[in-house]
């Protein structure tokens, strides 16, 4: 059983060399958002803070994550039909669902994990425009930066 623990004071090594928000497993470290966004602002999110969205090499990862219905970093938006991971790497293994991928109205070029009530998942082309939760996934030991706060519109105020 794996228990997370959230401090800003704990260091790398107490984290499994993960940032404080970041969890661990195995050679990764992960960030799970807590608001809904598109693919690609979810990506934009991501790489914001020097990772990408998750990807999922075997079926240890996908069943790492079976908890939950979310964006994954799958596309296929330079070539139909050919799917790659957000960071440009090939999928090297695939849990699609029965029927996926569709392209459904020839619009579906995002790959979500599905989790159904009884606890499987699968994988589903979807349209990126859609509104999903998210993972960000970094390399342990890789510094995750925090995205620049805007300044404010009303001079002198600084929060």
């Amino acid at each position: 059983m794996l228990v997370f623990l959230y401090s800003r004071t704990l260091s790398l090594s107490a984290l499994g060399d993960c940032e404080a928000g970041w969890r661990p497993y195995q050679d990764r470290c992960y960030y799970f958002s807590s608001n809904t966004k598109t693919w690609h602002d979810a990506l934009t999110e991501c790489q914001s803070k020097n990772a990408n969205l998750m990807s999922i090499s075997d079926i240890h990862d996908n069943n790492y994550l079976l908890t939950m219905s979310l964006w994954m970093g799958g596309h296929d938006s330079v070539t139909e039909g050919d799917y790659l991971w957000s960071d440009g790497s090939a999928l090297s293994h695939t849990n699609w669902g029965p029927g996926e991928p569709n392209d459904h109205a020839g619009r579906e070029n995002c790959v979500e994990l599905v989790t159904t009530q009884n606890g499987s998942s699968y994988w589903n082309d979807i349209f990126c425009d859609a509104h999903q939760d998210w993972v960000c996934m970094i390399a342990k030991g890789k510094t995750p930066t925090e995205p620049p706060v805007p300044p404010s519109a009303i001079p002198g105020n600084t929060y």
